[in-house]
């Protein structure tokens, strides 16, 4: 279990846990840190104890794969101190059922049968023979185990992804054979795959290894650090999977030395220029292209008066437009079905600008809500789990580029640095400009509440210094009640093109020429 260090701050006793070095990438701290609201003494022990075997529990789930939101999991267990532990499996195998950790006590005899298991632990079983030890044999079983836990199809199709390119690059060896040096070939070489390799005529028919010779002699762009990084943790999670079950005694990634998470997030890019505003924003084409369409009329302009995310914006339900001590707004949080953020900053209530007010936005909300829809743009699909925002995306994207704005990458995401820049310049604080776009501000602190009421006249104040130099369209009401009619069958649509998509994929193999 995670020994707790108690720290006495002015705010309070907190304790603090030490984060295995394979997982801190994903959990994206060295460290977790959390109040225990209680003085010094047994009953803080006894909640840091806790937090300690729940702490451990969402370690194990983690390198299994699992999405584990360890905040949660740790209030949990500070609230409840009375842990039910449930199963343990210490380290020599013996499973306790049932397990409650109720007193100090409990929490030291549990801390040392642990750590005398650990000392008497056999060495793990050797590896199978044969076929049952090959890479390719254990992929299938590790994919085939992720869809039979319910993970994600993102999930199986991103970790799918990954190790046919570990397949391809080091071959169909032994799991137990794999070492650190084939980790540092399979990234030398992965930093070679093309973008979207698979769609490409030109690598058609082609094995892994042709590919990334031909990408080398076509001095085809590295990926982004984001993507190496995922190779990353997918991989490190199917070599989890093998040493939980007694394939391989240690896993190969944790010697490698990898950029530091912060530092692969960076956002990358380039605000929109004005004339390049003025081209998106010419009120005869915008009209015509976005008249039939709710998200392509407001998602735009919300991302030009907010710098909110493409996702963020696509994903809202009629039910996230609140007021809030009197200034009008939106969630970004995850309360509805479908809902995601990228980070714990990501949450926050976003003041609707005075513009946005201005040209009719909360008639629509009236308009959508009298409709009977849930969510905010209807039309908008998610059906691979990826997301809300992957269609808006895509007809944005195209629709800037008739409009002139040709530029590789560019698109809704430049909304969020042409505000930023434009705030900044305008003399808003950093600090600001975070709670409104949903970055951490520099030194890590996030607000205890994400509403954070009591800043709501500054953010106000610093979104009516936005200056964006186009006047947009006037909406109104009624505008889209044919289009939100047709909408309703929308949903039936969809399940029914993702039940002919599965029909037809079920049974597809996809096999990898190593060599």
């Amino acid at each position: 279990m995670p020994k707790p260090l108690f720290l006495d701050r002015p705010a309070g006793l907190y304790v603090r846990f030490r984060v295995p070095t394979d997982l801190r990438f994903i959990v994206g701290a060295r460290f977790v840190v959390r109040p225990l609201r209680l003085p010094l003494g047994d009953q803080a022990r006894l909640a840091a104890a806790c937090m300690g075997v729940a702490l451990s529990q969402a370690f194990q789930r983690l390198r299994q794969g699992d999405a584990v939101d360890i905040k949660k999991a740790l209030e949990a267990a500070r609230s409840g101190m009375d842990l039910m532990v449930g199963v343990v499996e210490l380290p020599n195998g013996v499973i306790f059922r049932d397990v409650r950790v109720d007193t100090p006590e409990d929490e030291r005899q549990l801390k040392s049968l642990m750590e005398v298991s650990r000392v008497r632990a056999q060495p793990p079983a050797k590896p199978k023979s044969g076929k049952e030890e090959l890479l390719s044999h254990q992929t299938d079983v590790h994919l085939a185990d992720l869809t039979r836990a319910g993970r994600a199809g993102k999930t199986a199709l991103e970790s799918r992804h990954s190790l046919t390119l570990l397949l391809g690059i080091v071959g169909d060896r032994s799991v137990a054979a794999i070492t650190g040096d084939h980790y540092r070939l399979f990234f030398d070489e992965v930093a070679h795959w093309p973008k979207h390799a698979s769609l490409r005529p030109e690598y058609a028919g082609m094995d892994v290894q042709a590919i990334i010779a031909k990408s080398k002699a076509q001095g085809e762009p590295t990926p982004a650090q984001a993507t190496l990084n995922k190779h990353h943790q997918r991989l490190s999670a199917f070599f989890n999977w093998l040493k939980k079950n007694k394939l391989i005694t240690d896993n190969p990634l944790l010697g490698l030395v990898r950029q530091k998470k912060d530092d692969a997030e960076e956002e990358t890019g380039r605000p929109f220029t004005q004339s390049e505003l003025n081209n998106v924003f010419q009120p005869a084409a915008f009209e015509a292209w976005a008249q039939e369409h709710p998200h392509r009329w407001w998602v735009p302009m919300l991302g030009l008066h907010s710098g909110a995310r493409v996702n963020e914006l696509s994903q809202l339900y009629v039910d996230d437009i609140e007021t809030v001590a009197g200034v009008p707004g939106y969630h970004i949080n995850k309360r509805f079905t479908g809902q995601k953020i990228k980070t714990n900053a990501s949450r926050r209530f976003v003041p609707l600008a005075q513009p946005l007010l201005d040209v009719g936005f909360l008639t629509y909300v009236e308009d959508i809500r009298k409709a009977g829809h849930q969510r905010l743009f209807p039309h908008l699909p998610n059906n691979d789990g990826n997301g809300f925002g992957k269609q808006m995306s895509k007809q944005f994207a195209a629709y800037i580029k008739k409009r002139g704005v040709n530029e590789e990458g560019l698109g809704m995401h430049a909304f969020r640095h042409t505000l930023a820049t434009r705030l900044d310049r305008a003399g808003v604080s950093e600090s600001t400009i975070a709670r409104i776009t949903g970055h951490q501000a520099s030194g890590g602190i996030l607000p205890k509440f994400y509403i954070d009421a009591p800043t709501l006249p500054e953010r106000v104040t610093a979104l009516a210094k936005f200056q964006s130099g186009v006047v947009l369209p006037t909406y109104e009401r009624g505008q889209f009640n044919a289009a939100l009619k047709e909408a309703h069958e929308l949903p039936a649509k969809w399940a029914a093109e993702k039940s002919k998509r599965e029909r037809k994929a079920k049974g597809k193999k996809v096999s990898v020429r190593p060599r």
